[in-house]
């Protein structure tokens, strides 16, 4: 079985006894309302919807050589400000819009010959615009059925970083996202599944240090998700996630020399923990969030194999608050 696939299958065993077993003192009946902070909220006609997040994250790892033998550690520490907001158009077509910005992100790199180097980067994400159809509602239909799309331009220039220079958190391209979920809300208790294909367009990063240009071609992702929200009390709930991403190869090109290489990435697994307090009912909510990515190994190819590089042992933890608003 793949690593990836195990754990996966390990997170949903650790969610869903402690769920089932609140669940069975929970009033499970059938709610079509939309509440705040549960995975399936969309806005109502005019009614305008919003998050604030920021997140702070630290990610560990290794890389080794072609022929395993480690050569560095790596640490990289992100901090992360993330603005969404939506507009509902009818009671069943939401569009919307977010943005990323990191005030400062480092990646400390401890190589095995005992030097270390320090590389920085910041500013702003390209913007995302989406919509979303509520294809099925629940006030008429068992369950909720959404169709989501959005799309993102390149707007922002990718750069890398240098010794004298922030390197951007721009993708350097363009790229769009479809999909679609299902959902289910009790009045105690809401849960949605969903499944997206990320089509990411071809994209270049700029390296200021020697004039090199890379080009990653175009390439798409698929995730699956599964996303819970126990209501504890009018005032408090637990919302508990995770998120499986099949990460696709891509090819690369160095744009200056015409050099290739090839990168396998490895999928990684996402779970995720939210407190929310419900602080104005249905209008209000501020939550602590807890996010862990489990990443597998993943290895950069070159035509000459002992240029082959790998990654490896590549887990995150993320930690953050996140405020959610809504009209009346």
């Amino acid at each position: 079985m793949n690593n990836r696939l195990a754990k996966l299958m390990i997170s949903a065993a650790l969610i869903c006894p402690p769920v089932a077993a609140c669940a069975q003192a929970l009033d499970l009946t059938p709610y079509p309302g939309r509440i705040l902070s549960d995975p399936n909220f969309l806005p109502l006609t005019g009614q305008f919807y919003g998050t604030t997040a920021y997140a702070h994250g630290w990610t560990d790892g290794n890389s080794a050589n072609y022929a395993g033998v480690e050569m560095s550690s790596f640490h990289i520490n992100t901090n992360t400000i993330d603005q969404f907001l939506a507009y509902g158009i009818t009671d069943d077509i939401t569009i919307d819009a977010s943005l990323d910005d990191s005030p400062i992100n480092y990646r400390e790199t401890d190589y095995t010959s005992g030097r270390s180097a320090t590389l920085n980067s910041s500013g702003i994400s390209d913007p995302t615009f989406g919509a979303t159809w509520r294809l099925f509602d629940q006030n008429v239909y068992p369950v909720d059925l959404d169709m989501l799309g959005s799309y993102t331009p390149n707007w922002v220039g990718a750069h890398t970083a240098t010794v004298d220079e922030d390197g951007t958190i721009a993708n350097g391209g363009q790229s769009g996202t479809v999909g679609a979920a299902l959902g289910y809300d009790t009045r105690s208790f809401g849960i949605r599944g969903a499944f997206d294909a990320d089509i990411l367009g071809d994209s270049s990063t700029y390296n200021p240090a020697n004039g090199d240009t890379l080009e990653t071609g175009s390439h798409t992702n698929y995730i699956l998700s599964l996303d819970t929200q126990t209501r504890l009390t009018d005032l408090f709930s637990v919302n508990a996630g995770l998120a499986h991403t099949f990460t696709s190869d891509a090819n690369v090109v160095n744009l200056t020399n015409g050099a290739p290489r090839y990168t396998e990435p490895g999928d990684n697994t996402t779970l995720q923990l939210a407190l929310n307090y419900n602080f104005i009912p249905n209008q209000f909510v501020i939550s602590a969030t807890y996010g862990h990515e489990f990443y597998d190994n993943g290895r950069t190819l070159y035509d000459d194999p002992p240029e082959d590089t790998e990654t490896r042992d590549k887990n995150s933890n993320i930690v953050g608050v996140k405020l959610s608003y809504a009209t009346p």
